[in-house]
């Protein structure tokens, strides 16, 4: 067979390949949006704002699982630079207008406190979106999939407002499939069955120009 009949029956067979030999990948992505056009998509609502935790210490305590979740004494905490942060990207998102009608968190400290720095008191502790514990029945598959079972039911509830949920970053890339650095935010649009298409991410501080032009606006 000469070199170019061999090219030809390669091209021919993947031109000819079963649809079914290139499954989707699960979750989706929509092509990124860009700054402004993802900030005006976050204003109209109706999004998964999935938050992990901002900045721990450095070095910092292992978490011990024997105790509480709530326990801050026996746990990995949030550092000066993530409340600092976690305040910024409050701040931002007010002033954008960029709402959160429900916020549900990870009891552990540092998720918990996140939550409230960036959107207030009016947070939920929600179990599901805790990390595994590594040494119990409740490792990080179970938790990654009551993540996703927790997604499935939050879907039909998103309208007009967005809701955010504060977590772990090795739960929200098996929920999710977006890798988050501390006190980064990903965002997600929901079918009816809690599949998620992934919109973008972002840190509080890449709207941080358009805050302060919003700021003197109003001034």
């Amino acid at each position: 067979m000469t070199r170019l009949l061999f090219l030809l029956v390669v091209v021919l067979s993947v031109a000819i390949a079963p649809a079914h030999a290139q499954a989707p990948a699960s979750p989706t992505a929509d092509p990124p949006l860009d700054r402004v056009a993802l900030l005006e998509a976050l204003q109209g609502g109706g999004y998964i704002l999935v938050m992990r935790h901002e900045r721990t210490e450095v070095p910092s305590r292992t978490d011990d699982y024997t105790q509480a979740p709530d326990d801050c004494r026996a746990q990995r905490n949030l550092s000066v630079a993530g409340a600092a942060g976690a305040q910024e990207t409050g701040v931002v998102l007010r002033v954008l207008g960029i709402e959160a009608g429900r916020v549900l968190t990870s009891p552990m400290c540092r998720s918990a406190e996140t939550a409230r720095y960036v959107f207030g008191v009016g947070y939920e502790i929600d179990l599901r979106l805790m990390h595994g514990d590594p040494d119990g029945e409740r490792d990080g598959d179970a938790a990654i999939q009551e993540t996703k079972d927790l997604l499935a039911e939050l879907a039909p509830g998103l309208t007009e407002t967005n809701i955010a949920l504060v977590s772990h970053g090795g739960v929200i890339f098996g929920a999710t499939g977006i890798r988050l650095s501390e006190g980064e935010v990903g965002v997600v649009r929901l079918d009816e069955d809690g599949s998620v298409t992934i919109v973008g991410q972002f840190h509080g501080s890449d709207f941080g120009p358009y805050a302060r032009i919003a700021l003197r606006e109003s001034e």
